[in-house]
């Protein structure tokens, strides 16, 4: 399995001033961030195999909005009650069947921070918040609770028990918070059950702070539209809920996920450097234009383009609009790791 990541020049400086996201309790601010480079460090993202379902998970590197009504309506403060989804009014004949691809690049700052894991029916996206401690030695702790949220999973399955997403992240936080470990990360994670709700196909999982999926259907008028997504959960602007190191938060918090899903949906996982910096209408369009590409073109047009408006110092995305709406000024893309899970029904 052939991984790729992409050698990304620096650009100039104007384009390069995002901000760190923060601990919980850090100062916070729009403060330039100078470039920097950390030791390597060992990925613990498991060793994925061919899927059941006919796809092989990638590590892939590429060359690199305003909130809907929904987000409106649920804010953090509910961030512990299950999203709205799209109810269906019929049901399938059987298992949905899907393919799934994945894309990622660091910020050219420092090492990657966002983890992920995709195997045959469960995926994740963790995105390790930049401001925190770092440990001298080891993994970072996205990579530390991403492949322990899969393990957990794993036995989950293996001991055919019900296989719970929003348990494998407690008990992943909870084995991490008993060994110390320093650092903090964002979490969004899903599993496909097949087989609880017989004829559906159910997206199940549970996200704590601005990671998270997006789900994509195609209407009557055969057009495609954002029909599901999670609410980024803030403590303020640039703070969002995390895991681990001084943050208060837990599992208790997030945000559970329960998606019936149809023939032909797209499911996003990503973290906030496709969010912050690609808007609904333009993610819809970069899936219709590799629309019959596969999972992997798209989740490579979603991420390459995302680091090009993160290296653009004129454009305004959504992040932008979030800093002027807490009264801070920001001009340009916000320049972060990016990474992307699509699944393709």
């Amino acid at each position: 399995m052939a991984g790729i990541r992409a050698k990304i020049a620096m650009v100039a400086v104007a384009a390069t001033m995002a901000t760190r996201t923060e601990a919980f309790l850090a100062p916070h601010g729009l403060s330039p961030m100078l470039a920097k480079s950390t030791a390597s460090f060992k990925s613990v993202r498991p060793a994925l195999r061919e899927s059941r379902q006919g796809h092989v998970a990638l590590r892939m590197g590429f060359f690199d909005a305003f909130k809907s009504a929904t987000e409106k309506l649920i804010g953090a403060e509910e961030a512990n009650l299950p999203n709205m989804a799209p109810q269906l009014t019929s049901v399938s004949t059987g298992p949905l069947t899907w393919t799934a691809g994945v894309s990622e690049i660091a910020d050219p700052r420092h090492a990657m921070e966002d983890a992920w894991f995709a195997g045959d029916y469960d995926y994740g996206v963790f995105d390790g918040v930049t401001g925190a401690q770092k440990s001298e030695f080891g993994d970072l702790y996205s990579y530390q609770l991403s492949g322990t949220t899969y393990g957990i999973l794993q036995r989950q399955r293996e001991q055919k028990k019900a296989v719970d997403p929003l348990v494998a992240l407690d008990g992943a936080y909870s084995a991490l918070n008993d060994a110390l470990t320093v650092g903090s990360s964002t979490a969004c994670v899903v599993s496909v059950d097949t087989k609880s709700e017989p004829g559906y196909t159910i997206l199940k999982g549970a996200n704590v702070g601005d990671s998270g999926i997006k789900v994509v259907r195609k209407g009557q008028d055969g057009q495609m539209k954002v029909v599901y997504q999670t609410v980024p959960q803030m403590h303020y602007f640039n703070c969002p809920f995390q895991l681990g190191g001084n943050s208060p938060d837990t599992v208790d918090l997030a945000t559970r996920i329960r998606v019936p899903l149809a023939s032909g949906d797209i499911v996003i996982i990503a973290s906030d450097g496709l969010y912050d910096n690609v808007y609904d209408s333009q993610i819809i369009d970069l899936l219709e234009a590799t629309e019959g590409q596969g999972p992997n073109a798209m989740a490579q047009a979603l991420v390459g383009y995302a680091r090009q408006v993160q290296e653009d110092p004129q454009v305004v995305v959504p992040y932008g609009l979030e800093a002027q709406a807490a009264g801070k000024s920001w001009t340009g893309g916000k320049l972060d790791d990016t990474a992307a899970i699509v699944l393709q029904f």
